[in-house]
């Protein structure tokens, strides 16, 4: 079977259907908080029943439903997880975020390119496949999974504690960059909250106290000469293809009255660090450079919390999900796919974790992730659908 030509023809021939299936899921409400994914969970539910997939829903709380679809038997089963919860819409939209509206080619609506996009792109694949499952031997297992946007834990986290799904290699439709950019690695995540204590006094006679934000003052100050040119990234060298780990303090709250000297600051501080360096390591740094500024005086005592932490991950560039998607993205454009790492976070990382192969490939978000106005070029509808089929079958054997 000539799988190039049938996956043109479907998705050429389910143009429309892809239009409509797209603006079916942004028009529900899946804003996260409070997420209600449950709306997007029956716009799915209902498209698949149309092709007789049997899906399952899977909730970590009421109204925060995860999806699961399987379309073929056999190994390998290949987990394509696209989340349905969004951002807040925020200002400056020129319409309204949750009606979409077409334009030139294009959708605008919240949640078009992140992640409701790639999941019209992977349900209207499913349907494909589910034509023609007799003629290859894998399972696409589709997930349309919650609360991805603040952390996943009544989403991807939820299904793999609850031993819900399994998987030979997984591809997470979310990066935001185009089928010619295959995300392998991720860096690290630390979000550490750091509390300076001084000692209150009267405002008239500071002489007497502490003052708990002058020494976040310099505290920052000493973060900073970490920095070279760009404000943000450190001047460590990063193995390629990263770019320099960055430290950047986030949020900042401290005192408690005009007319008094602060006792206490507490900082925010997000650090994404690159292969070959850890968590433990940039703690033991933050907290040299408060031990300081207490030895100096400036400060009379410290906290350092951990927030968050997650490691760095790299995957090997000849696994063969990645060679597959080469060869996809080489049959469609006559072009390879580079090897890209994202500074950001996705639930790779929960796969890789878990021993699933995982990699970031999606369609191309325009940088229209989160923004106001977010829209994506509905060509990208039929061109990431054909290229995930390519993927897929190349990972079956039958391409």
């Amino acid at each position: 079977m000539n799988w190039i030509v049938q996956l043109d023809d479907w998705f050429r021939a389910h143009t429309h259907e892809g239009i409509e299936l797209l603006a079916a899921l942004v028009r529900q409400n899946t804003v996260n908080p409070p997420g209600n994914e449950h709306l997007a969970a029956t716009v799915v539910e209902q498209y698949l029943s149309r092709y007789e997939i049997a899906c399952t829903r899977h909730e970590g709380a009421p109204g925060r439903t995860n999806l699961l679809a399987r379309v073929g038997q056999g190994a390998p089963v290949v987990f394509v997880p696209a989340h349905t919860d969004v951002v807040p819409a925020g200002g400056g939209w020129h319409t309204d975020p949750l009606e979409p509206v077409v334009r030139d080619g294009w959708m605008i609506g919240r949640g078009t390119t992140d992640d409701k996009g790639p999941l019209a792109s992977l349900l209207l694949l499913a349907a494909f496949l589910q034509q023609h499952r007799a003629a290859f031997r894998g399972t696409l297992l589709v997930g349309a999974v919650a609360d991805e946007e603040r952390g996943s834990n009544l989403g991807l986290k939820y299904l793999l504690q609850e031993n819900l799904l399994s998987a030979d290699y997984a591809i997470v439709p979310d990066t935001g960059a185009s089928i010619r950019q295959v995300s392998c690695g991720e860096k690290g995540l630390l979000h550490v909250v750091l509390t300076l204590h001084g000692q209150p006094a009267h405002a008239s006679t500071p002489d007497q106290g502490v003052n708990a934000i002058y020494a976040a003052q310099v505290f920052i100050q000493r973060v900073h000469a970490l920095y070279g040119e760009r404000i943000g990234y450190t001047r460590e060298a990063a193995p390629a293809p990263f770019s320099p780990t960055t430290v950047n303090v986030t949020t900042i709250s401290g005192g408690s009255a005009f007319n008094i000297v602060p006792g206490h600051c507490t900082l925010g501080i997000d650090i994404r660090f690159v292969p070959g360096q850890s968590a433990e390591e940039w703690l033991a740094r933050l907290r040299c450079i408060a031990a300081e500024l207490q030895a100096q005086g400036l400060c009379t005592a410290f906290a350092l919390e951990t927030d968050d932490a997650m490691p760095s991950f790299v995957l090997d560039p000849d696994n063969p999900v990645v060679q597959a998607i080469d060869a996809s993205v080489h049959a469609l454009t006559g072009a390879p796919v580079a090897r890209i790492a994202m500074s950001g976070t996705t639930v790779c990382k929960q796969l890789i974790e878990r021993g699933i192969p995982a990699v970031g490939w999606s369609q191309d978000g325009s940088s229209q992730g989160h923004m106001a106005n977010e829209r994506m070029a509905l060509s990208e509808i039929g061109l990431y659908g054909r290229s995930l089929g390519l993927a897929f079958l190349r990972l079956c054997g039958a391409w």
